[in-house]
C-alpha cells in the first residue's frame, strides 16, 4: 500500500520517537528519519521488509499476539506498550518501547509503530538496581536496625537486623505505617511529631537519639534506642530510623543499680558494726585490762610472782586486742573515705616520713639511698606516707644485717599483673632476710604473719594489707620480688592523676 501524503511523512520525520507503518502482514510501507537512525537502516532497505525482521527471535510470536489484542479492541485504540529486544543492522541487540495503533487507511487495516530506544533509560534502571540492591547489602550487614519511612510514616525499608529485632520479615512491614513496631503512648506521640514536622518544619526529635519502647511481632515490649535522620531521596522527604535494642544494657544497669544498693546497705552494716567494734567491744576489753591492773597492785604479793607474770600477760593480750581492733576498723573506712587528693613532693614526704619512721639509734645502721629525685605525685599526702613508712619500717624490722641497706627510687617497667604498657613504677628495696615465692600473696592477707616474734616487737600483720589497699585506692598495683636470703623489693604505681 502506498501513501503519498507528503505533509504526513514531513511530521514523521519531524519527531524525536521512530514511526514505523505496516500493513496487516507486517510488511514496512513508510519508515521515518528517526527509525533509521534507530536501527540503522535506510528507509529503502527498511520499505518492504517485514517488521518482524527487525526484532530479535523471541519476539517475533509476542508481535502478532500484541496485534491481536488491538483486533479485539475494534483498531480504534491503542494497546500497552511493550517492551522488546530488537536488532540493529550491525546486529546488536537493544531494547525499545513500542506501542502500535490500527488505522483505517483507504479502507484498508494499517498499523502505526512508535518505538523509542529506551537503552539509557534500562542502563540507568539497572545501575539503579544495581544501587539499591548494594545500599541494601550494606544496611543487612549494620548490627543495628535500620528503617527508613516517608512522611506519612509508611515503611519503605526494613533491614535484616530489624526483621531479627522486632520479628517481622521485611515483606511484612514495607507499606504500613512504622507506628505498628511501639504501643502507646509512642504511637500517638510520633503522628504528633510526624504531624508538627509537615506543619511547621520544626523537628522534636530528628538528629536527637532517645529511649523508648517498641513492640516485637509477638506482642513482647523491650527498651530500644531510637535515632532519627532526615534525607532527600529524588527530591522526597524520608526519615531512617536507627533502632538498637538496649534489653541486656538495661538488664545489666538493672543488676548493678541492685547491687549498688546491696553495697549501700552491706555498707551502713558494716558502718553499725565498727560502732559497735569501737564502743561495745572495746570496752570490756579496757574492763579486763583495768581490772588485771587492780588485782595486780592489792593482791601482787598474795599471788606470787607467776600470777603477776599471768595479770601482766592479760593486760598485755588486751592491749593488742584492742589495737587489732583499731587496725580492722581503720582498714574498714580506708577502702571507703574520700582521699584528700594534692600535688606532693615526694622527696619532701620520704624526708619526713624517715625523720619520724627511723630513731636515732636504729638509724646509724641504716643506709638510705635514693639514686635519683623523685617526681611529683598527685596523691593522698597522709595515705601515702603511710604507705611508705610500713615498707621502710618492714625492711629495717625483717633485717638481720649489720648494715640495713634500703634503696627508694623510680623506674619505668611492665607491670606483671596487668601486664599493661610500660609505665613509672617506685620501690622500696632493702637487704633483709626475704620472703619465699610460696608467700607473695600471703604477705598482703589481713592479720598474717609468717614470722614468730617477741612480744616486744611483734606486730599485728595489717602494715602491708594497708599498703596494698592505699595503692589500690590510687588506681596501682604492688607486687613483691624477692628471694630468701638476698632481700626484698616492694614495686607499686600510683596512678591518680598521673
Amino acid at each position: 500500500m502506498e501513501i503519498g501524503d507528503l505533509q504526513l511523512q514531513t511530521v514523521m520525520d519531524g519527531v524525536k520517537d521512530g514511526f514505523i507503518m505496516t500493513n496487516e502482514s507486517g510488511e514496512i510501507i513508510s519508515f521515518n528519519r528517526s527509525a533509521a537512525n534507530i536501527f540503522g537502516y535506510s528507509k529503502q532497505e527498511a520499505i518492504g521488509a517485514n517488521i518482524t525482521s527487525l526484532m530479535s527471535s523471541e519476539y517475533r510470536p509476542l508481535y502478532f499476539k500484541y496485534l491481536q489484542g488491538l483486533s479485539s479492541s475494534n483498531y480504534d485504540t491503542s494497546a500497552a506498550s511493550l517492551e522488546v529486544l530488537v536488532v540493529h543492522k550491525s546486529g546488536s541487540i537493544f531494547p525499545v518501547e513500542l506501542s502500535v495503533s490500527a488505522l483505517t487507511i483507504n479502507n484498508e487495516i494499517a498499523y502505526l509503530g512508535s518505538v523509542r530506544d529506551i537503552t539509557e533509560r534500562k542502563e540507568a534502571d539497572q545501575s539503579i538496581k544495581s544501587y539499591i540492591e548494594h545500599i541494601e547489602t550494606i544496611m543487612d550487614t549494620v548490627l543495628d536496625g535500620l528503617i527508613t519511612i516517608d512522611m506519612k510514616g509508611v515503611i519503605h525499608s526494613f533491614n535484616a537486623a530489624a526483621e531479627a529485632i522486632f520479628g517481622y520479615r521485611a515483606g511484612d512491614v514495607v507499606g504500613r505505617n512504622v507506628k505498628m513496631l511501639m504501643p502507646e503512648p509512642y504511637q500517638s506521640e510520633h503522628d504528633s511529631y510526624l504531624t508538627n514536622y509537615h506543619d511547621t518544619g520544626v523537628n522534636k526529635i530528628i538528629g536527637i537519639g532517645r529511649e523508648i519502647t517498641g513492640r516485637r511481632h509477638n506482642g513482647y515490649l523491650f527498651p530500644m534506642e531510637l535515632g532519627v535522620n532526615k534525607m532527600v531521596v529524588q527530591g522526597k522527604t524520608m526519615f531512617v530510623g536507627t533502632v538498637r535494642d538496649i534489653s541486656e544494657r538495661k538488664a545489666a544497669e538493672a543488676a548493678i543499680d541492685s547491687y549498688i544498693r546491696k553495697l549501700q546497705v552491706s555498707n551502713s552494716e558494716l558502718d553499725q558494726f565498727a560502732y559497735i567494734a569501737s564502743h561495745d567491744l572495746k570496752e570490756p576489753l579496757r574492763g579486763l585490762a583495768n581490772n588485771a591492773l587492780f588485782l595486780e597492785e592489792d593482791h601482787g604479793e598474795a599471788i606470787g610472782e607467776e600470777g603477776v607474770r599471768r595479770i601482766q600477760r592479760i593486760r598485755f593480750l588486751c592491749t593488742r586486742m584492742e589495737k587489732l581492733v583499731d587496725s580492722l576498723l581503720y582498714y574498714s573506712r580506708l577502702g571507703r573515705q574520700d582521699l584528700a587528693v594534692e600535688k606532693v613532693d615526694l622527696n619532701v614526704l620520704i624526708d619526713n616520713v624517715i625523720e619520724l619512721t627511723l630513731p636515732e639509734e636504729t638509724a646509724q645502721c641504716v643506709e638510705l639511698s635514693i639514686p635519683k629525685s623523685l617526681p611529683h605525685v598527685t596523691c593522698d599526702k597522709p595515705k601515702v606516707s603511710e604507705l611508705f613508712r610500713n615498707l621502710i619500717s618492714n625492711a629495717v624490722k625483717y633485717n638481720k644485717s649489720t648494715t640495713k641497706e634500703i634503696e627508694i627510687g623510680v623506674k619505668s617497667c611492665i607491670e606483671p599483673i596487668n601486664n599493661t604498657l610500660e609505665t613509672r613504677v617506685f620501690y622500696v628495696k632493702d637487704n633483709g632476710q626475704g620472703i619465699d615465692s610460696r608467700f607473695f600473696e600471703d604477705i598482703f592477707r589481713i592479720f598474717k604473719r609468717l614470722n614468730e616474734e617477741d612480744d616486744s616487737v611483734r606486730g599485728t600483720g595489717v602494715g602491708l594489707t594497708f599498703v596494698k589497699k592505699i595503692i589500690e585506692r590510687h588506681n596501682g598495683q604492688i607486687w613483691v620480688e624477692s628471694e630468701l636470703g638476698r632481700g626484698s623489693c616492694f614495686n607499686f604505681t600510683l596512678k591518680l592523676g598521673d
